[in-house]
């Protein structure tokens, strides 16, 4: 391996990692309500979203490798695939990376309350660049998580609209008391 493949590879690993926290921002800018959602059911634990995942993944995973199969445009329908599932756990990632940084607090959160995400994004980031457990066990997870906890999210807002009263209605509460 000569000195440009190394240097090749490093510029890429670095710039995915920059780019990473970025795209978590993103996903708090653009969609506030589903990452403070996520941020509260991930504060209370990770298992089901991580279990909730798996079956996103599976999915994902058989669907690029049956487009992959396909003549011409093959390659551009994988890559559509896995960036809409990266996207797609972002969400929930970025809850993941606001709970993180909610437990380690700054003074400065008050006044700038994007740094808690920004904190949280900066330790996962790192924390993937640790050797085979970060690549391997770390990574995947995280986005297992995003993916689940977005899932949850989507299946928790269906269910609010479900039971969810109109203007002109009134709450049962209402309706007993009169």
């Amino acid at each position: 391996m000569v000195l440009a493949d190394t240097l090749a590879i490093f510029l890429v690993v670095v710039g995915v990692m920059v780019s990473l926290p970025g795209l978590w921002l993103l996903c708090r800018g653009l969609w506030p309500h589903a990452v403070a959602t996520s941020t509260a059911s991930l504060s209370g634990g990770l298992v089901k979203a991580f279990l909730t995942g798996i079956p996103l993944a599976i999915v994902a995973t058989i669907l690029a490798a049956v487009l992959s199969k396909v003549p011409s445009l093959g390659g551009a329908l994988v890559v559509l695939v896995i960036s809409v599932f990266v996207i797609y756990a972002s969400v929930g990632i970025a809850g993941l990376a606001t709970s993180v940084g909610q437990k380690l607090p700054s003074p400065g959160d008050n006044d700038c309350p994007w740094r808690v995400t920004m904190r949280g994004s900066t330790i996962l980031v790192l924390s993937f660049l640790l050797p085979f457990i970060g690549w391997f066990v770390i990574l995947p997870a995280v986005l297992l998580i995003g993916s689940g906890s977005t899932t949850l999210n989507f299946f928790k807002a269906k269910d609010k609209s479900k039971h969810s009263i109109t203007p002109g209605d009134q709450p049962p509460q209402a309706l007993i008391q009169a």
